[in-house]
């Protein structure tokens, strides 16, 4: 335990230098992790592996961290705006990518006698895990660019879903293979019939058990937050949520990590906004990207002290195959699905090669027991794609976004207008919270008073800074003003949805009053990506755009 230990401290001050190191040079934590790993690979694994990196320290541990930190910061109603093509891409798009992926593969190194031991379960195997995409750096990247939201949506999204998908079909392929992974046992399956109904009925079984579980636990959480007024509590409560819902989904045979996903979303949708008071929901956030920032490190690091270099070396053709097969088998899924969810020909290049590999692609493979025959080289060639999709995509997403014309290079002006925005927006929730302290008795009236003269002083000035901004500004304004007639419109449809669930409103007429509004959306949204943006606001709203007009209720929305 003593020597366990010491290896943990070691492994966060290395993470720690990483961190610095990666920060000093302004690269992506997880890229400059991946070095770090390569270095210790260099090192004796048996001089500092004090405990076996085994499948119940990465399932049970690290891995609930990561999906829970992610889930937890994606908005609920921003994802049901965007569930369609998120689903298309994340359900029926991974299993596009899974097959194709393993089929190249498969006709690279076992058909032509590359590796004549590389067969189809292999290739199936590497195919389910690497089909499960982790673009933190590339969201970064997104929010530096001033990337519009939606596409930011839709690759946040889609990662979050397709991890449980990829996780679901990787534990179907083991079982078809005889494969035990982690607990997970393997049946006696005879002939195509057998297999086929096994997998259907798995795949709903996991998926649909996972979801219900995870959205029942991230629901009573979001109960139970609004009875306490302890930050320490509440982020107990959340990391109960959190492994508890993976171990509740994974004790019946259902996806752990669909059940992680769907109670982080809830919890952060409801819970931390509804049931948190301002301090609370800071100290969540904190302690949950420390979190993910622990898991990710042990993850990268402890990979890097199992591979030894010369093995790594001698599979390097294995390895590359695997990066094209990787490509070829998203690119198909992408460009399938890409026009039959409506995403512009631009984004599916972003969605193709911003779909980069992380954390929960080693955990899955590394989670093979140690006397599979093909353990190492797959775990080669893992390691191999997931570090050509950080170096290679990740360095280049930039470049590429400003090619397509998708990045939004920023004024002063429009630098100026956003530190407004978000000053106007600190104000008002700052004034939210006063009107509840003052209710709930936590601040005299006097106070409470003064407080609220002071707030509505910033306020205005806020305001009228940001209305300064943007008069003379046509097109920032135009732009401003496309945004805030895409959400209202998001709302009329919610609205419009409501009213026929409710029986309020007959299917036919809801149908009809949809198809202005979805014309509306397509027209405001296809300006919006061929920066058309000023002709089609004065089209659509019927007059010209009057900066000072286009400001009203501007500088509250983000």
């Amino acid at each position: 335990m003593h020597h366990a230990a010491v290896e943990v401290l070691l492994l966060l001050l290395v993470g720690c230098v990483v961190g610095l190191t990666a920060r000093r040079f302004k690269l992506p934590y997880t890229l400059a992790l991946v070095v770090a790993g390569i270095a210790l690979g260099f090192v004796d694994p048996h001089q500092i592996q004090a405990f076996e990196l085994n499948a119940a320290l990465l399932f049970t541990f690290l891995l609930p961290a990561l999906l829970f930190e992610a889930a937890l910061h994606l908005d609920i109603r921003d994802f049901m705006r965007n569930a369609w093509p998120i689903t298309m891409l994340a359900v029926p798009g991974v299993m596009v990518s899974m097959v194709a992926t393993s089929a190249v593969l498969y006709g690279l190194i076992g058909a032509t006698g590359l590796n004549p031991a590389f067969g189809w379960t292999e290739a199936l195997l590497f195919g389910s895990v690497i089909s499960a995409t982790d673009p933190i750096s590339v969201l970064a990247l997104f929010k530096e660019l001033g990337v519009q939201r939606r596409l930011y949506l839709l690759v946040e999204g889609e990662s979050l879903l397709n991890d449980g998908v990829a996780v679901v079909l990787f534990l179907i392929v083991a079982a078809v293979a005889g494969v035990e992974v982690g607990e997970h046992a393997h049946p006696h399956l005879e002939g195509w019939g057998d297999i086929a109904v096994f997998g259907i009925r798995t795949f709903i079984w996991m998926g649909g058990g996972g979801l219900l579980i995870g959205a029942m636990v991230g629901g009573l959480a979001s109960v139970a937050l609004r009875y306490f007024e302890d930050h320490l509590i509440e982020t107990t409560i959340t990391t109960i949520v959190a492994y508890g819902s993976f171990m509740a989904a994974e004790a019946i045979g259902c996806s752990g990590v669909l059940s992680t996903v769907t109670a982080g979303v809830i919890t952060g949708s409801y819970g931390t906004l509804h049931g948190m008071s301002t301090r609370t929901r800071l100290a969540v956030n904190d302690f949950w990207e420390y979190a993910a920032f622990l898991a990710n490190t042990l993850v990268f690091l402890l990979v890097g002290i199992e591979l030894q270099v010369g093995p790594l070396l001698a599979d390097i053709v294995p390895v590359l195959l695997g990066v094209i097969a990787t490509l070829m088998g998203r690119g198909l899924a992408v460009y399938l699905g890409g026009p039959m969810c409506g995403i512009p020909r631009s984004w599916s290049h972003v969605l193709w090669w911003g779909g980069l590999r992380g954390s929960l692609s080693m955990v899955l493979i590394l989670g093979l027991p140690h006397d599979f025959q093909g353990r190492d080289v797959l775990i080669h060639m893992v390691f191999g794609a997931v570090s050509a999709s950080l170096f290679l995509q990740g360095l280049t997403m930039a470049p590429l976004l400003r090619r397509l014309g998708l990045s939004q290079e920023r004024s002063e002006r429009a630098l100026s207008r956003e530190v407004h925005r978000a000053e106007l927006m600190a104000i008002v929730r700052a004034q939210q919270e006063l009107e509840h302290l003052e209710h709930e008795g936590l601040v005299s009236a006097p106070v409470a008073e003064r407080l609220r003269g002071w707030y509505d002083h910033r306020r205005d000035e806020a305001r009228t800074a940001l209305k300064q901004v943007v008069v003379g500004a046509d097109e920032l304004a135009a732009q401003e003003l496309l945004e805030a007639v895409l959400r209202l419109t998001d709302v009329e449809r919610e609205a419009i949805r409501h009213a026929t669930h409710a029986d309020a409103v007959g299917v036919d007429a809801a149908e009809r009053a949809l198809m202005p509004i979805d014309e509306r959306t397509a027209s405001l949204r296809d300006a919006l990506h061929h920066g058309e943006v000023r002709s089609v606001v004065e089209h659509v709203l019927g007059g010209s755009v009057d900066p000072g007009e286009a400001h009203v209720g501007g500088g509250e929305h983000g």
